[in-house]
């Protein structure tokens, strides 16, 4: 079992160029919260962000949120990870929040959707553990699969 995860917001929950959340958002985060697995949000921006959480409902979701105007690093997902094996770091970008995961020795997903859909992992620190087309596939995998070998992949390569 998992004891945290940590979501990436922009393109893997929230898309900003419309300022909607991405379709299955709430429902997984819902899922997850009735499986009392905490969760960390970190993101790229300020209190704009933090504010588009609150105005969009899902900062109850969250036992932390970090939004910062710098690039994530690996400094701000070292805090949150104690136990890597039983962390997942969740995002759609392999060349960011993903790597950092691996870096730290965490359970990686990579959301394939959006922006960087094509983004292709160049090294072995960007190769996801699981590989989900969108929110709705993660969640199947997360219903069905939690505890599947980790060289299992769902969704599109």
């Amino acid at each position: 079992m998992f004891d945290m995860i940590i979501f990436d917001w922009k393109r893997t929950l929230y898309d900003p160029d419309r300022k909607v959340l991405l379709p299955g958002a709430v429902e997984l985060l819902k899922f997850l919260r009735s499986k009392h697995i905490p969760m960390i949000l970190i993101g790229k921006g300020g209190q704009d962000m933090k504010q588009e959480v609150k105005r969009l409902g899902v900062a109850k979701y969250f036992q932390e949120i970090v939004f910062s105007d710098k690039e994530k690093d690996l400094q701000t997902f070292q805090k949150f990870i104690k136990n890597p094996q039983e962390v997942l770091v969740i995002g759609d970008r392999v060349r960011s929040e993903l790597e950092i995961g691996k870096k730290l020795g965490a359970v990686t997903i990579w959301v394939r959707q959006g922006k960087f859909v094509n983004e292709l992992p160049e090294n072995p620190n960007q190769k996801p553990d699981y590989i989900v087309a969108n929110l709705d596939k993660l969640a199947v995998l997360f219903k069905t699969h939690l505890f599947a070998p980790r060289d299992r992949v769902f969704g599109p390569i």
